[in-house]
């Protein structure tokens, strides 16, 4: 796996910021030395020399506006159908996994697991396409966007979210795996379901529909929802639908009642039943946080190929949400601590 690490120092990129202006006759250099400097961090051995990155800058600067404006535009259609195309692959092969279209064969998971698009950024890399996006359209961070977003133009707006498709350099082996662990994951929750007819509550009764079948944690949470409403025995339904979640964090539901109908369950005592007699049951012990380490793991691997967000919770802020963490945190605050929040928990408590 390529090491991160730019070949392009302060002198080549001096270099080349110098010939653009040059070239292009530029006496303002803020926009050329943004630009140059992001490629720059971009820029491995596999790519060319120092000599040949100065070259490359000089040779593919944009500086006229409107064949700027143009070369934007003809990226727009190009990613749109790139970027449209592979995610339709990639909905179509997680199709059988992700919706309940029937038994899961082994074929399911791995079509899952596989990234048609996994090499499209190395290759944009390898043709230099990459490179011209980072040296015209360069990449502006939330902080920055916050501070100078206000003056921008719809346009301009245009060339930032541009700039945000090359904001790092990661291998495609490395999104080749990622793919693969995250198509692991969604194959776990989707075969976690719970068959609440095969409930019981502390005497022995099943309170919920046989057919029933709720997936974790998702339905679980809406029906705990739904019996807000239901004054018969809705507190008690709640408290049953706890403690199968109780049971299912902290990882001593039996392995048998997981998707199967075939047993009958106790989520308080945690005992497990067929045919009305008790059977020994085995727990699931830590196959959930498994999966959560092996996406741990991923993420932690893309740290040092992101520079520019160099751990996940800033990039799911700074680039997946496009609002800075203290942002986010300062509206949490104002909202659990208004009076409003409390108004209606005291309803919901009656």
């Amino acid at each position: 796996m390529e090491k991160p690490v730019t070949i392009i120092t302060e002198g080549p990129i001096g270099q080349a910021v110098k010939s653009v202006a040059d070239k292009n006759n530029l006496s303002n250099t803020e926009i050329v030395e943004k630009g140059v400097k992001h490629a720059a961090t971009l820029w491995r051995d596999s790519d060319g020399t120092p000599d040949d990155f100065v070259k490359f800058c000089t040779e593919n600067f944009i500086a006229d506006p409107a064949k700027k404006e143009a070369t934007f535009y003809r990226f727009s259609e190009y990613f749109e159908s790139l970027f449209g195309h592979f995610n339709k692959i990639t909905l179509d092969l997680q199709e059988n996994v992700q919706l309940m279209k029937g038994e899961v064969l082994p074929i399911d998971p791995m079509f899952a697991g596989y990234s048609p698009g996994a090499h499209l950024m190395n290759d944009l890399y390898d043709n230099k396409i990459a490179f011209i996006v980072a040296l015209n359209f360069p990449y502006y961070s939330t902080e920055e966007k916050n501070q100078s977003g206000a003056e921008w133009t719809p346009l301009e707006w245009g060339y930032s979210r541009l700039g945000d498709v090359f904001s790092s350099r990661v291998p495609s082996e490395l999104n080749l795996k990622a793919g693969k662990v995250s198509a692991e994951g969604d194959a776990y929750i989707a075969d976690y379901n719970i068959y609440m007819g095969n409930l019981l509550n502390k005497d022995g009764q099943k309170l919920f529909q046989q057919d029933m079948v709720l997936l974790s944690h998702w339905n679980l949470r809406d029906e705990i929802k739904a019996n807000y409403a239901n004054k018969e025995n809705g507190l008690e339904k709640q408290g049953i639908i706890y403690q199968v979640m109780q049971r299912i964090v902290d990882q001593s539901i039996p392995k048998e009642v997981i998707n199967s109908d075939k047993q009958d369950w106790n989520p308080v005592t945690n005992e497990v039943f067929v045919g009305g007699s008790k059977t020994e049951s085995a727990a699931e012990t830590d196959g959930r946080y498994q999966q959560i380490l092996n996406n741990f793991h991923i993420y932690q691997a893309f740290d040092k190929y992101n520079p520019a967000m160099p751990t996940a919770i800033e990039r799911a802020f700074s680039a997946g949400m496009q609002v800075p963490q203290p942002e986010v945190e300062k509206l949490f605050t104002e909202f659990l601590s208004s009076p409003q929040v409390a108004h209606v928990a005291a309803i919901i408590k009656k």
